[in-house]
């Protein structure tokens, strides 16, 4: 999504399926980032700091979220 002539992307989508694995990750995500502001706070964080450092290379801004991401998927 977005300007595709620009390559300016928006959003980023996930299709999974209703009350499978990955949905049921997802929202678990983010319902604990939802009930923990500081956790989410942090979360934001990293993304911006990400973003800046990697705005050209999605495969490593989402490699840099992993650590956070599965940390938080524990719990």
């Amino acid at each position: 999504m977005g300007n595709m002539e620009a390559d300016i992307r928006t959003h980023h989508i996930h299709i999974v399926k209703w009350n499978g694995t990955e949905w049921k990750n997802y929202i678990h995500f983010r319902d604990y980032l939802n009930a923990n502001e500081n956790v989410a706070l942090q979360y934001e964080k990293l993304k911006e700091e990400l973003e800046s450092k990697y705005a050209d290379d999605r495969v490593a801004y989402t490699k840099g979220k992993q650590n956070m991401i599965n940390k938080i998927s524990r719990k």
